[in-house]
């Protein structure tokens, strides 16, 4: 297939790049090729592509895997990709909705096995899209996923960090995370202002579990809620948001040896969880 530059094409199609949608299109296949060969897909797996765009991953990715769905909330581009990039091609699925609309679960039962993901996140939904894998990780096996370079440092961030918050908690504890390559404002049309990264996220079986994933998540963003603030404020003396009396609680953060003086983003992974476990466990016995 002849590479066509995004600029050509656009004008072609009488098309601009939409900035609210945070649309920066690939001007090289070989970085799309480096994206997909860090699936190592086996030719049989589905992947689920968010945000194809003009296509540049979505070429090779049909090259190597059993069946593309392309989720596409530009209703132009998607037409463009459905009727002259992949007409009648039986293994590419053009969906024109939001990525954040996509049941996983049924789509990966539907493919018999859990799903691949792929794709050049928009800023304004890389968190929320980083949550719903989070929540429905059971249908991912794997994502190999481009973002703006600050949501990679935050996900990756250790305690006591500046960059150290929900995101980093939350997809820390689900997912195990590696770093592939990053990207300049250069190798897209339009630039961004920023850098973008790469990254490969693999869901893992937590060590220890948390009892109640739910609650987990009510725990790290309360901690959080307020920066400044010391676990004092923001979970023992608003006990009574997890049923618990704050003598309750400050028992619990005796128990575990964690000073209610120190702020949220100064726990551990670990901490969080036997911290919403400890909370989990005393709700019961009430």
């Amino acid at each position: 297939m002849t590479f066509t530059s995004p600029k050509t094409l656009l004008r072609r199609l009488g098309l601009r790049a939409r900035k609210a949608w945070g649309q920066h299109f690939l001007l090289y296949p070989h970085q799309a090729q480096r994206i997909v060969a860090a699936l190592a897909l086996s030719g049989e797996e589905t992947v689920v592509e968010i945000g194809p765009g003009l296509g540049a991953l979505t070429v090779f990715l049909a090259q190597e895997a059993g069946k593309v769905v392309a989720l596409e909330r530009d209703p132009a581009l998607a037409r463009f990709l459905e009727t002259e990039l992949f007409p009648q091609n039986p293994r590419v699925q053009i969906l024109c909705q939001d990525a954040l609309a996509l049941d996983l679960a049924a789509c990966s039962r539907e493919a018999g096995r859990p799903l691949a993901v792929a794709g050049n996140l928009p800023y304004q939904i890389t968190s929320p899209l980083l949550f719903k894998l989070a929540e429905e990780k059971a249908a991912v096996s794997r994502a190999v996923l481009m973002m703006q370079q600050e949501v990679g440092v935050r996900l990756s961030a250790a305690p006591g960090t500046k960059d150290y918050g929900i995101l980093s908690v939350l997809i820390q504890y689900h997912f195990s995370l590696e770093r592939l390559f990053s990207l300049g404002p250069a190798n897209f049309y339009p630039p961004p202002q920023v850098d973008s990264v790469v990254l490969r996220l693999a869901p893992r079986e937590p060590v220890p579990p948390a009892r109640d994933e739910a609650l987990l998540t009510r725990v790290v963003k309360a901690a959080f809620a307020h920066r400044r603030k010391t676990l004092n404020n923001t979970l023992v003396n608003r006990a009574s948001a997890f049923g618990l009396s704050p003598e309750t609680m400050r028992a619990i953060f005796q128990t575990l040896a964690i000073d209610p003086g120190r702020r949220g983003e100064t726990l551990a992974v670990a901490q969080f969880v036997a911290l919403s476990n400890a909370i989990r466990e005393a709700g019961l016995l009430k």
